[in-house]
């Protein structure tokens, strides 16, 4: 089961005035809702309103925060005006991606922007390519996928998965394996995975 999912949404096409709104719409909304002490800024600001002296917001729905963000909490973590960093709970912030997409696209027809995301363990990665009517092609890998493409470009870690068994011979060295391979595996497959319906 997930918990932790890390995502990276970043602007891959855009023109002067869809840059304008990334700028106002998702650059100035962080930097607006973000305090001194804060290193992260929860993505409700995007949908709710907000208290400043509590900072609690006045307005909360669990079920229109997992609806149009993606997750029942996220936050961000660091933005500029090519693209934001996140986490969130379960599952990647598509709903918020889309409703940026979307936004952009009101005044950039050809805007594009890509969404790659991670879950802790990981139990799946994916890539999703958004375009002015919002999502468009989202490709996932889970685990027991990821640990076949990692094990055909790692003869040392094939030799560990016991396949009848379906568990690692030496769980601790397969393990030494993954942690120098993995994040390395995950980003070129979410590179070669991205994929437009038009191109």
């Amino acid at each position: 089961m997930a918990n932790h999912v890390s995502a990276y949404l970043s602007v891959h096409s855009i023109s002067e005035e869809g840059q304008k709104v990334w700028d106002e719409y998702v650059v100035g909304t962080l930097e607006k809702s973000r305090t001194p002490n804060d290193y992260e800024v929860h993505l409700g600001h995007f949908l709710f309103k907000c208290d400043k002296e509590t900072g609690e917001f006045t307005d909360w729905d669990f079920n229109t925060m997992c609806e149009e963000v993606g997750a029942k909490w996220a936050y961000a973590t660091d933005w500029d005006e090519g693209g934001m960093a996140t986490y969130s709970a379960w599952g990647p912030i598509g709903g918020l991606a889309e409703k940026i997409a979307k936004k952009i696209g009101e005044v950039d027809p050809s805007v594009g922007l890509v969404l790659t995301y991670e879950d802790e363990f990981p139990n799946f990665v994916g890539v999703c390519t958004y375009n002015k009517d919002g999502e468009d092609v989202d490709n996932t890998l889970e685990w027991e996928e990821l640990r076949e493409i990692m094990c055909n470009d790692d003869e040392e870690l094939a030799k560990l998965w016991d396949e009848e068994k379906e568990e690692w011979a030496d769980e601790d060295a397969a393990y030494d394996i993954m942690c120098d391979i993995q994040w390395d595996v995950i980003h070129d497959w979410q590179a070669d995975n991205t994929e437009w319906s038009i191109v």
